[in-house]
């Protein structure tokens, strides 16, 4: 059965709302799994700042940890540890604790000596006018420092939230896009023809904040999962997706729906970027005779509206993954987190993980519009047989 037909016109009135809400939520799975690592970065990256004494004193113990356990291990076999370290090490097994950092193990000459080499003891403290931040604020040092303390299943963290968000969040934004634009052209009495880019950009508004309003939850989930899995299980504040829920309607609806404006503001900008470029792009593509309507117009079409979605809403990114990754009260709004984010670490701030943002958007937008528009053509043959 062949599936690509350049001549075939696949337009949401020749499916049903449900069959494209299910399109739309299975392709939003789709592109998360492919791409879920590179918003986890994303994330790691944009709590940089508000949360990293936290996240690097965390890392360093899970990295100590790691370092004592092999070298302990290394010793025993050999017999030549002490008996004052066979001793610390009986009692810091009962009391499964880390020393709270590396100069109190140095201060123990004999349990120093005994566990780790001198060089591995020491810390490189930052320098003045810098931040721990800035010694990790490149990708790849970021993505390095996360994996070897946790490993990389770390960069699947929260996957759980992420998919439930998707099969949320997008069987709305895109599946019943197409029946509010069609709602608004009649009730503006607009013509099907042209491009009516205000339309478009309504619908993709209305859709986005439908999404939000519904769903709120399951972003602040996934974003909490996603930046504690960057520190050792230990230090962590959910155990799963269940407890981080539990906890989170704990604190109220206030705390669940937490960062509505915020992400409201941000899911408009992006769903309307999204939407509405690729449409646009796609029709131009086609009616130039560019290209065919195929897979290759709809990755390129999807190539261009990645970047320009990024490049528009990486700002509203930043700060609704600040306020939402934030701990209670420590914010006054939105505008608060906003204002003193700008004046701490200045404008440069609201693009803090920009490549790896569009590095997962860009990729994202790929496979969501690739593989909803198949997921479309085969629900349209399955329902015409």
């Amino acid at each position: 059965m062949k599936l690509e037909n350049p001549k075939q016109e696949h337009h949401g009135k020749a499916m049903s709302v449900p069959g494209q809400m299910l399109s739309a939520g299975l392709a939003g799975c789709t592109a998360d799994l492919f791409t879920y690592p590179l918003d986890t970065v994303k994330v790691w990256l944009q709590v940089h700042g508000s949360t990293s004494s936290v996240s690097n004193m965390a890392v360093s113990k899970s990295l100590l940890a790691k370092s004592l356990r092999k070298s302990t291990s290394s010793r025993l076999q050999t017999g030549t540890l002490s008996e004052t370290a066979r001793a610390t090490m009986v009692t810091a097994s009962t009391t499964r604790k880390v020393p709270p950092n590396i100069q109190t193990i140095r201060a123990s000459s004999k349990f120093a000596s005994d566990f780790l080499p001198t060089a591995q003891l020491q810390v490189k403290k930052p320098k003045k006018g810098h931040s721990g931040v800035t010694s990790q604020s490149s990708v790849v040092r970021t993505i390095i420092t996360g994996v070897r303390a946790n490993g990389v299943a770390s960069l699947y963290g929260g996957i759980a939230a992420g998919l439930q968000r998707q099969i949320a969040f997008s069987s709305v934004r895109f599946g019943i896009y197409d029946s509010v634009k069609d709602f608004y052209m009649d009730l503006f009495n607009v013509k099907h023809e042209g491009k009516n880019i205000p339309i478009r950009m309504l619908a993709g508004t209305t859709t986005a904040l439908v999404a939000v309003g519904f769903f709120q939850p399951t972003e602040v989930v996934k974003i909490r999962m996603q930046a504690q899995a960057r520190r050792p299980k230990i230090d962590r504040r959910y155990v799963s997706t269940y407890h981080a829920y539990k906890h989170l309607f704990q604190g109220g609806r206030k705390e669940a729906w937490r960062g509505l404006g915020a992400n409201a503001a941000r899911l408009g900008v992006v769903n309307v970027s999204e939407l509405v470029t690729y449409d646009v792009v796609k029709e131009m593509i086609i009616d130039s005779n560019i290209l065919d309507d195929n897979i290759y117009c709809h990755f390129t079409s999807a190539f261009i509206s990645g970047f320009v979605t990024t490049l528009v809403a990486s700002p509203f990114d930043v700060i609704k993954t600040r306020y939402m990754n934030s701990q209670q009260g420590k914010y006054a709004g939105v505008l608060d987190c906003t204002r003193k984010l700008l004046m701490k670490e200045g404008p440069r701030a609201l693009y803090k993980g920009f490549v790896p943002a569009y590095l997962r958007l860009g990729s994202w937008n790929i496979v969501m519009f690739v593989s909803y528009e198949q997921y479309k053509r085969l629900w349209i043959t399955h329902a015409e047989e």
